[in-house]
């Protein structure tokens, strides 16, 4: 079974992306004015973090958009993502850092998106 978060996601990177923009407005009002340096570490951090979150919804927000305007599940579009990866894995070596960052943060965004959707359900059975 396939789920959508067409609606959600679409929320989610919003807020994901005003977050990463915050963060980044945080570090370049503690570069301007005097903060303490911790300050602009955390907003790099937060940054960086939040931005690559943003980028990752906004990837299965397409893969997902594509599978559902050619009506096709897309378990196969992740599928053929995967084989893409693990192909390019074996050719670059020196890509393999990068690749498993980025399937990290998917599966962080999942287990975030997943903990929403399944703390949404239960407020709307408990009213």
């Amino acid at each position: 079974m396939c789920v959508r978060f067409s609606v959600t996601t679409s929320v989610a990177f919003r807020w994901l992306s005003l977050v990463a923009l915050c963060f980044g407005l945080l570090g370049s009002v503690s570069d301007w004015t005097k903060l303490p340096e911790n300050l602009s570490l955390l907003a790099a951090f937060g940054t960086i973090s939040f931005g690559l979150m943003a980028l990752a919804e906004l990837f299965v927000q397409c893969v997902e958009h594509i599978a559902e305007k050619l009506s096709h599940k897309s378990n196969y579009y992740w599928a053929a993502f995967i084989l893409l990866a693990m192909v390019t894995a074996n050719q670059r070596d020196d890509l393999i850092n990068y690749l498993l960052l980025f399937f990290v943060v998917l599966m962080l965004r999942w287990v975030i998106a997943g903990s929403v959707q399944a703390l949404s359900a239960s407020k709307s059975h408990s009213t």
